[in-house]
Formats: C-alpha cells, sequence, structure tokens
C-alpha cells in the first residue's frame, strides 16, 4: 500500500508542473471576474378562447433567467488618454424543467472584445442592435417573458416572436440573438450612439466560399445580416430625461438558404421615443412608443415558404406589415410602480405569394403591479392577452403558449425578479 501511495504522490508532483506549463489552474493574476445573475420567475395560469371552444393550463417559467461570468483586463495600450481593454462575457440561461434541454454554456450574450475611447468592437453572439437598442428602453417588462414586446413587434406570427441563435434560421424573426457575429459599439458623442453588426456566412459552396447554391442552382446565395441603428439620451436641467432611436435590419439572401430559394431581402425599420418626467420623492412617468414595418420580399422558392400559413407555398412572396406599440411606468416612490404596454399589429399587405391577407391583424396588451423590497427584490402581479383575427396566429413573446391561428390567449402570472 505504501508503495502505491508513494507512486502515486510521484506522479501527481511530475504532472503538477506540466499543468501548469499548459496553463491549467492558471489566471491572470491582474483580471477582474465578476459572476452575474438575473431570476425572474412566475406562476402562470393561461386561458384560450377560439371563439367556440375554452381551453385553459397553468405552468411556471424563469423567463430568461441566467448567469454569466465577465473579465476586463487591460492591454496595456492607451488610445485618447483611455486603457484600451481586452473583454470576456460568457453567459447562459438556467431554464428548467420542459426548456432544460437548451444547456449549451455560453448560449446567451457572449463575447471577446476589445474597448477604448474608439467605442467597442465584439467578435461572439449577441442581441443584434435593431431589438437591443430599442427594447430595454420602451418594454417596461424587461423583454424576457411572455408579456415581451416580441409578441407583436419584430415578427407576423407564427410562435416565433422571437429568434435564438442558429447560422440559417427562419428570416421572419427580427428580434434576435446571433450567433457568430462581429459588432461594433460607438463610444458616447454628446448623448449620441450607434451599433453596427454583421454576421458570419458559415457555409461553404461549391466554388469554395461563403455561397450556396439557389433552389433552380442557377444562383449562388452569400447569407448575410446587417443590423444597426443610432440612439440619442439627455436629461434635462429638469431631471426629466428624454430617448430617441431609429435602428434597421437587412436579411439579405439569408431565408432563402433556410427554405431552397433563389433570392429573399427581408428587412425591418423602427422608431422608438421615451420620456421620463421626475415628480420628487420617488415618483416619476415614463411614457414610450415604438413603431415599426417589416417587408419580406422573396424569390424562386420550390417549396413552402414557413411563415404564419396564409401563403400559398412555392414561387415569390412580397408582403409587409406595419406595427406600433405604446407603453408607461408609473412609479409611486414607496415601493410600488405600474406597468403597461399595448401593441397593435395592422393586417398584412400581400402583393404576391399570399392566399389571403385578410383577417391577419391582431393586438396585444399587458398590464403588471410591481412592489420593489428593501433590498431590490420584487413582486409582481402581470395580466397579459393576444387578441388574433381569423388568419392571425400572434402569440406571447418569450415563452410562448402555443396559441392556434385565430385563437385569442390571456394570462394572469404572480413572479419574483432578483437580480444577483
Amino acid at each position: 500500500m505504501k508503495t502505491k501511495l508513494l507512486g502515486t504522490a510521484l506522479a501527481l508532483g511530475l504532472a503538477a508542473p506540466l499543468a501548469a506549463t499548459a496553463g491549467v489552474n492558471t489566471g491572470n493574476a491582474n483580471s477582474t471576474w465578476t459572476i452575474y445573475g438575473w431570476q425572474n420567475w412566475s406562476y402562470e395560469l393561461l386561458d384560450f378562447d377560439d371563439g367556440t371552444n375554452n381551453r385553459n393550463s397553468s405552468r411556471i417559467n424563469n423567463n430568461a433567467a441566467n448567469i454569466g461570468f465577465a473579465a476586463t483586463l487591460p492591454t496595456g495600450l492607451s488610445m485618447g488618454g483611455q486603457d484600451v481593454n481586452v473583454n470576456f462575457q460568457c453567459e447562459q440561461f438556467t431554464f428548467h424543467n420542459r426548456f432544460n434541454g437548451f444547456s449549451d454554456f455560453c448560449n446567451r450574450n457572449s463575447k471577446i472584445s476589445l474597448s477604448g475611447s474608439f467605442g467597442e468592437i465584439m467578435f461572439g453572439q449577441w442581441l443584434l442592435p435593431h431589438n437591443e437598442m430599442v427594447a430595454q428602453w420602451v418594454d417596461p417588462f424587461y423583454d424576457a417573458g411572455a408579456d415581451s414586446h416580441t409578441s407583436i413587434m419584430g415578427n407576423v406570427g407564427g410562435a416565433q416572436g422571437f429568434f435564438y441563435n442558429g447560422s440559417f434560421g427562419a428570416s421572419q424573426a427580427f428580434n434576435r440573438r446571433q450567433e457568430e457575429i462581429v459588432q461594433y459599439w460607438s463610444p458616447n458623442m454628446n448623448g449620441f450612439q450607434f451599433r453596427v453588426a454583421t454576421t458570419n456566412a458559415a457555409t461553404t459552396g461549391s466554388n469554395g466560399d461563403n455561397a450556396v447554391t439557389g433552389a433552380s442552382g442557377a444562383s449562388e446565395l452569400d447569407p448575410r445580416i446587417w443590423s444597426t441603428g443610432v440612439a440619442y439620451e439627455n436629461t434635462l436641467a429638469s431631471g426629466d430625461n428624454i430617448w430617441l432611436a431609429a435602428t434597421y435590419e437587412l436579411h439579405d439572401e439569408w431565408a432563402a438558404t433556410q427554405i431552397g430559394c433563389d433570392d429573399s431581402d427581408d428587412s425591418s425599420w423602427r422608431i422608438a421615443g421615451r420620456y421620463i418626467h421626475q415628480w420628487g420623492s420617488g415618483m416619476s412617468t415614463q411614457i414610450s412608443a415604438m413603431w415599426e414595418n417589416l417587408e419580406y420580399d422573396i424569390e424562386g422558392c420550390a417549396s413552402t415558404i414557413p411563415l404564419t400559413g396564409v401563403y400559398d407555398g412555392a414561387g415569390d412572396l412580397d408582403v409587409e406589415r406595419d406595427s406600433w406599440m405604446i407603453s408607461g411606468k408609473q412609479t409611486f416612490g414607496n415601493g410600488f410602480d405600474f406597468r403597461i404596454s399595448y401593441m397593435d399589429a395592422d393586417e398584412l399587405d400581400c402583393d404576391t405569394g399570399c392566399t389571403t391577407d385578410d383577417d391577419t391583424d391582431a393586438s396585444a396588451l399587458n398590464l403588471g403591479l410591481y412592489y420593489t423590497m428593501p433590498a431590490g427584490t420584487e413582486l409582481r402581479v402581470t395580466y397579459s392577452e393576444v387578441d388574433n383575427e381569423d388568419n392571425a396566429d400572434y402569440d406571447f413573446g418569450i415563452g410562448g403558449s402555443g396559441v392556434a391561428t385565430g385563437e385569442d390567449v390571456d394570462m394572469i402570472a404572480f413572479g419574483i425578479v432578483q437580480w444577483f
């Protein structure tokens, strides 16, 4: 036994310097690491109504709950009087129950980047500017659960309000966290900031580049997403705050690679604004609004176009849709606040490829009463509904309900929110 123990000790002694040389169990003493998290759990009661039948269900959601690890390290260089830093972030969902198979590490906003007086440039996966530059400003419900603005904004139904990752995913969703992107964030320039992001097409075509063959075989596609936005924010002498933004996103030949078409150019515009008035004694009133246009132009498809189910499939599709949103938050200064958002989607305006665009409109309403405890924990009760016309199938935002075409759904939720 002593011989075995001595042999084990010698082996470990020899392995230790080798492990250190290889970088195992070592680190940079100058780096500062942060472990952070956000939990947003709710108990939800749902009711569905298709005009003839009612059904109901209940569930527990943890609404984009996550944990992350982040570090910043000076590079030793400086520019414009500021250090140039290297930044790393690895963030992942802490899903449970029916979602817990979605367990890839670093599956949320994750990056490596360089930052300084020039702004920040990153590689990785992140929310694209078209959505991220407006979401936290216009959505008082945190854009993180069934009461998210993504129930209507950024999609035309089909239960795809939020699209998460995927090299080639359904093009209809413009609320995206996208992998394999290069993104630039500008510094703050007298209240103005802008962002630009583009994807890397991770496909090799027959000619060895990032092209793929279209449906007819006569064209090669180079799929790419471009997303950008500009915002302005200013706090007035009175303490009131004003914020304005415009964002744009283009999916160039993205859908065509997914569904076997010769070409596609899908795009979206958003214009948004927010005003916060301070009343004093911790009371404030926040009012926000956003307008959005979506347009889908898809050509030469050999198979069904997978949008909301009101299209005749193969061939071409040319359709657009406008929508708008208003929201508000009233803070009372005693820990309580009231939140509201309302969204309305117009009927689709289809020039080519639709069986019908009638009765494709919908609306959504969210109401919430929140209480923030002295240490920061939030308790909340919310009411949410989505009203679909006969040929519409919009759903709740993140954490959809599986609503059917033409069916309405409403929900009462009781929740706890905590930051760590």
